[in-house]
């Protein structure tokens, strides 16, 4: 049987947003007024929250979210572009990579 300590923290992933489709995706997300006004102030929190994944161990997969694959995800889920169908987009994404981490 293997120590807590030798066991690898499950692989996570964070949602990643080009420049280019920071402005359309703020508009699309429902809570997109909340986020940063500029996609420069936006990485520099997501890569910090990336940054803090890495340092506890994690892999850390980008999942890249743009305009009209993630508005048709939603669609075809049907669920709100909100924080919720983001994660379960990000998750859904890292399930695809690494399988179920259980």
């Amino acid at each position: 049987m293997a120590n807590v300590e030798d066991t690898q923290p499950p692989a996570v992933g964070v949602y990643w947003i080009a420049e280019k489709d920071y402005a359309a995706l703020r508009n699309i997300f429902v809570d997109g007024k909340k986020m940063p006004s500029t996609w420069q102030a936006w990485v520099k929190m997501a890569e910090e929250m990336e940054n803090g994944l890495k340092s506890y161990g994690h892999a850390v997969m980008r999942v890249h979210i743009d305009p009209k694959t993630f508005s048709a995800w939603c669609n075809d889920h049907g669920t709100s572009p909100d924080r919720d169908a983001r994660k379960r987009f990000v998750a859904a994404a890292v399930k695809d990579r690494y399988g179920d981490q259980k």
